[in-house]
């Protein structure tokens, strides 16, 4: 069966504010920056989708600005023309045309999925699996990696509305004053709660080691990428001596050769999967999908998208056969407004998948206008 044409692709800059201050391992953000990309069809679906780089490009490599241009003068170009439902067909030409960049990739397979499901009036999740494994997801609250008394009154607020656990972000101060820092947290909130730890990769090996007992001892539960993304040697070894703290992997496995690479070498308990840094949804679940084969178990992470990324993650995430440790999808949380007509739905600490065609979202056009980028 073949269907719509892609016909034209525009793309569009935003910025928009955070509810409060957002920090990371080394900086620190108070807006954030989306890519939303419109993919129109000669049949009339428009296909929407969002790149994204969290904070800039120091995660990833690649800025928003670089990803506007790379879709605009590469792969819109080598789009045009194709059947938005081949869409192993797309991929592949945008392959052809560029290597990596792989957020501006998942910007626009986001578009060619949400048009191709809006076509056959069915839910983006199945394209992606099917029937939906899950409705809800259940969700942990990210806490910024500085702040003490009201980090500790933001944990509790989120633990009240029901989130199913906390992270809390490292890396901007002493490993020892990190580990002081997640005491305290616990020691406030309680030791029942399901803590998670990411420094964002900033350790070397023999403070990572030292700190997963330390952790383990407070009653952290997962420790996320504690060191160098290409150190998966070092991850191994911090695997074989951990016990009851789980070791995650996010920088380490984007696409699928890395999960390949992960499982065989026994380098993780679980892996942050995001479509973004995967190279979109399709190439997302082949990860999971190697994830889960070789006993790792898969975490839905997230790149602080706006609710039109958000939406694309969940319907990933709800056609996983498995998602044993839910979510993290904060980023329409954390943000002071969004671009779609209505919010997603967050209740009793779940967030509610879609049941619309295509992401089950729609963009605001008068929000796109206030929040867009001027161009010079």
């Amino acid at each position: 069966m073949s269907g719509p044409q892609v016909t034209s692709i525009d793309t569009t800059i935003i910025d928009v504010p955070t509810r409060r201050p957002h920090r990371f391992a080394e900086h620190s953000i108070e807006r954030q920056s989306y890519l939303i990309v419109r993919l129109h069809t000669d049949g009339g679906p428009v296909g929407i989708g969002e790149g994204v780089s969290p904070g800039g490009p120091w995660w990833s490599g690649e800025s928003i600005e670089g990803q506007q241009q790379i879709i605009e003068h590469y792969l819109a170009p080598a789009l045009l023309g194709t059947d938005c439902l081949d869409l192993h067909h797309a991929v592949a030409a945008m392959d052809r045309v560029a290597y990596g960049n792989d957020f501006a990739k998942a910007a626009l397979e986001m578009a060619l999925i949400d048009a191709a499901a809006r076509v056959r009036d069915v839910p983006a999740y199945v394209l992606l699996g099917g029937a939906a494994a899950r409705d809800r997801i259940s969700l942990r609250w990210a806490l910024p990696a500085l702040g003490g008394t009201e980090v500790v009154q933001e944990a509790a607020e989120r633990l009240g509305e029901g989130c199913a656990g906390l992270k809390l972000k490292m890396g901007a101060l002493t490993p020892e004053e990190d580990i002081r820092r997640a005491g305290l947290l616990v020691d406030k909130i309680g030791a029942d709660v399901d803590y998670l730890a990411d420094p964002n990769g900033v350790w070397d090996f023999r403070t990572a080691a030292w700190a997963i007992r330390e952790l383990e001892a407070i009653g952290v539960r997962t420790l996320e990428q504690p060191i160098d993304r290409d150190d998966l040697a070092g991850m191994a070894s911090l695997c074989r001596r951990s016990t009851a703290i789980r070791l995650m992997a996010d920088e380490s496995v984007c696409r699928p050769a890395d999960a390949v690479a992960a499982v065989t070498a026994r380098a993780c308990d679980a892996v942050s999967i995001k479509p973004g840094k995967a190279g979109g949804l399709l190439r997302a679940a082949r990860v999971a999908s190697i994830a889960a084969a070789g006993g790792v178990a898969c975490y839905g992470g997230t790149a602080l998208e706006s609710s039109i990324g958000t939406a694309a993650a969940m319907h990933l995430f709800a056609a996983l056969p498995s998602l044993p440790l839910g979510c993290e999808l904060v980023g329409p949380l954390l943000l002071a407004d969004d671009v779609t007509v209505e919010p997603l739905r967050h209740s009793d600490g779940y967030l509610h998948v879609p049941t619309g065609p295509g992401l089950g979202v729609r963009i605001d056009e008068d929000k796109l206008a206030r929040y867009a980028r001027s161009t010079p």
